[in-house]
């Protein structure tokens, strides 16, 4: 969310105020005032889903990571970790409680000298998809972190004991069945592969943050690895993911583009080659989220180049 601040800067405003559908036939709530809150410094605690959760099945966390200033003439600033500061936005109201900025549309839940609850909206075709609209945010403000709850927001943003406990039950299922893609979820320390031999290369594939659709959970959501190695038993180049334990053995998983017949002699010889130099010649660390060692599925692009 934070990478695009800066794009959107000027993001027309007849595209933001948007017409939402909705239930026209409840009455709407008074639009929200932040008049009271302005100049107060308040910092993102908690991100999480309705579930109460900040973790998905799927391994996606959210992160709490907004610092921002409600300003006079309904506008905020935000701070940039990328820019290195803060960046000033105008909000836009859309209808009862729907509110846009930093090219975010949010429903105001709660507002207080001490605290802020947004809840993100996911807008599409101008209606709230009220499916994909089920993440919090849960703000408080300096005074209240330091001179209140005596502790520092570094604390605060840390995963709770139902994230423990959520992910410890991942981990376990997953350790049930190790080789099962379903049955997995994405490590958020991903796996790592260091060569210890220097005709084996290994790069983890990197998102620029310029780019447009960068996001930085793609890169342990999607984790992907090319293996080049030099003086290979003959030339090859496939593509297939793979299943890594925690115990850092890697199965051979899923490919494309091979027709049914061929599916069983085709793993056979990539993990094959996986055995021989791989598992022989790489250091490999299993995947881990907070700090529990579990099965994950990676993307390997495995070169060979005879001499």
């Amino acid at each position: 969310m934070l990478r695009n601040l800066s794009l959107c800067r000027w993001y027309p405003a007849l595209a933001v105020i948007l017409l939402i559908a909705c239930n026209r036939s409840k009455p709407e709530s008074k639009r929200p005032s932040f008049k009271a809150v302005e100049g107060i410094k308040f910092i993102e605690v908690r991100r999480e889903f309705d579930t109460g959760l900040s973790f998905s099945e799927q391994g996606f966390q959210q992160i709490p990571e907004w610092t921002l200033y409600f300003l006079p003439g309904d506008s905020v600033k935000i701070y940039s970790p990328f820019e290195k500061r803060y960046i000033h936005y105008p909000i836009y109201f859309d209808h009862g409680q729907v509110i846009n900025f930093a090219r975010e549309f949010l429903r105001v839940k709660n507002i207080s000298r001490d605290s802020i609850v947004l809840q993100l909206l996911r807008v599409q075709a101008r209606v709230v998809n009220q499916d994909l609209s089920k993440v919090y945010m849960r703000f408080y403000s300096e005074d209240y972190i330091k001179n209140v709850l005596r502790t520092h927001p570094d604390t605060l943003r840390k995963p709770d004991r139902r994230d423990t406990v959520f992910i410890k039950s991942l981990v376990d299922r997953t350790k049930r069945h190790p080789n099962i893609g379903d049955s997995l979820f994405a490590a958020r320390q991903p796996v790592s592969l260091k060569s210890k031999v220097d005709w084996i290369l290994v790069v983890k594939k990197k998102l620029a943050k310029s780019d447009i659709d960068y996001r930085a959970s793609d890169e342990y959501l999607y984790p992907e690895y090319t293996v080049n190695i030099q003086n290979a038993y003959k030339d090859f180049s496939y593509t297939f993911t793979a299943y890594v334990d925690h115990h850092g053995k890697i199965t051979v998983g899923r490919f494309a583009s091979i027709e049914e017949d061929f599916v069983a002699p085709q793993r056979r010889v990539m993990q094959g080659i996986v055995d021989v130099y791989l598992h022989r010649f790489l250091e490999i660390t299993p995947g881990q989220t907070m700090g529990m060692s579990h099965p994950t599925e990676i993307t390997l692009h495995l070169r060979g180049t005879k001499n």
